[in-house]
């Protein structure tokens, strides 16, 4: 296989930042100010107070009624910059696992609108059950209704092998086929999907990445205490045959 993409974040040529509040109803304010180019990419979700560009005292919008936003993170993409169909995905990252931080490395279709366009996490983390925990997952639209193939795996499960997995980087994979997708951590399966079982053209369209450290939302409230939360990428990597 030959590398097509390969990031060591230099510089963010290759990326678009989101801006405000953005989805999911979550807690932060997205802004280009709360990355750091060193030795990678570092995100920093923070406790602060930033006021709400769009806030209209009217709006029904979530995005738009709150007045202020009382934390803050960043969200970047590589949609119009980098997309890909099949291929071999590798990110190196070291993940916050506090209560209330959400960091994701995920991909979406981009040609069509979310639900649509079928959507692949290659990580996610948070309380599942109440149980902090790992979360590799595929989306995929029928007939308008979301269709989720979840993999879930407690962060319990992989401490009892290392007290010390959260303070080092692990190497997440996404092998993406004509037939399949897989997703590995540190090589061990974590979910897979058979897409020939698929009718419709999910998971056969080119995808751009995304990479962003979400906080909170319902459940999810962070202990202040913990911030700022530190969420670590040091490289990402796209091969194909």
């Amino acid at each position: 296989m030959k590398v097509i993409f390969e990031e060591y974040f230099k510089n963010l040529d290759n990326w678009n930042f989101e801006h405000g509040f953005v989805r999911n109803e979550e807690l932060q304010y997205y802004t280009n100010n709360n990355i750091e180019l060193y030795n990678g990419l570092k995100i920093y979700g923070k406790k602060e107070k930033v006021e709400n560009e769009l806030y209209y005292i009217s709006s029904n919008d979530w995005r738009k009624s709150r007045k202020f936003a009382y934390y803050t993170s960043s969200s970047l993409n590589t949609k119009d910059k980098f997309e890909f169909l099949y291929g071999v995905v590798e990110v190196k990252a070291k993940i916050p696992v506090a209560n209330g931080a959400w960091p994701a490395i995920w991909m979406l279709g981009s040609d069509k609108e979310w639900p649509l366009c079928d959507e692949v996490d290659i990580m996610e983390y948070y309380l599942y059950d109440d149980k902090p925990s790992i979360l590799a997952n595929f989306m995929y639209s029928n007939n308008g209704e979301c269709i989720w193939n979840t993999g879930v795996v407690p962060l319990d499960y992989f401490k009892y092998r290392d007290n010390n997995w959260d303070n080092k980087f692990h190497i997440w994979k996404l092998d993406w086929q004509k037939e399949y997708l897989k997703i590995y951590l540190d090589e061990e399966l974590i979910n897979s999907i058979d897409i020939r079982n698929i009718n419709n053209e999910d998971f056969r369209r080119k995808h751009y990445l995304l990479i962003n450290l979400a906080i909170g939302k319902d459940h999810l409230v962070p202990d202040d205490k913990d911030l700022p939360f530190i969420y670590e990428i040091e490289y990402i990597k796209v091969y194909q045959e």
